[in-house]
């Protein structure tokens, strides 16, 4: 009786382990699928209130403007002018 629960342990053990490791290998297969995101930087962060802030993104060349609340979605606008501004600065 003792043998037939150390037994069920020790393959509850052994299941939970290889769960792991199959949870762990497709985490970094679904990793290596996306391609990488070294071109996205936080350019300036302004809390408008306790509850939101607004946060003025770059992806690549194109900027952003994105509004997080927290009643709603966050509220999502590309700023071309600023994108042109950009261009003309780095470009002197």
């Amino acid at each position: 009786m003792t043998f037939e629960k150390i037994a069920i342990v020790i393959v509850f053990l052994v299941t939970l382990i290889l769960l792991q490791l199959v949870i762990k290998y497709r985490g970094k297969a679904i990793k290596m699928s996306f391609p990488k995101t070294n071109n996205i930087d936080v350019r300036a962060r302004l809390s408008l209130s306790k509850t939101e802030r607004a946060d003025l993104i770059s992806i690549g060349s194109q900027s952003f403007l994105v509004i997080f609340s927290k009643a709603g979605a966050p509220a999502i606008i590309e700023l071309e002018g600023v994108n042109e501004f950009n261009a003309e600065v780095s470009s002197q």
